[in-house]
């Protein structure tokens, strides 16, 4: 198992439910790992508009899965029409 960084960058809109989307994602991965640190940044303006939005909504989350479980909320989230952009980082945390 391996410890990795996810940052996702959500739509800003009233109609998408943030803590949906958090939760969805927390029970894929503790069902095969463990989440260090779950961290809601907020709603922040962009420098640039992506996708004619200049405003997303920042989560960050330190996890701890295998390959299979990262690859499978890398697809995930690249079909997911919530989702703006995300980032998958490997890291090594010190626990």
């Amino acid at each position: 198992m391996r410890d990795y960084e996810i940052v996702i960058m959500i739509f800003y809109n009233k109609d998408i439910y943030i803590n949906d989307i958090i939760s969805y994602y927390s029970k894929i991965i503790n069902s095969n790992g463990k989440i260090y640190k779950l961290e809601k940044l907020g709603l922040k303006y962009l420098s640039y508009k992506i996708k004619n939005n200049n405003r997303a909504y920042y989560i960050v989350i330190n996890i701890k899965v295998n390959v299979n479980t990262i690859n499978l909320i890398k697809n995930d989230l690249e079909l997911n029409n919530n989702v703006l952009r995300f980032l998958i980082i490997r890291k090594k945390f010190i626990k």
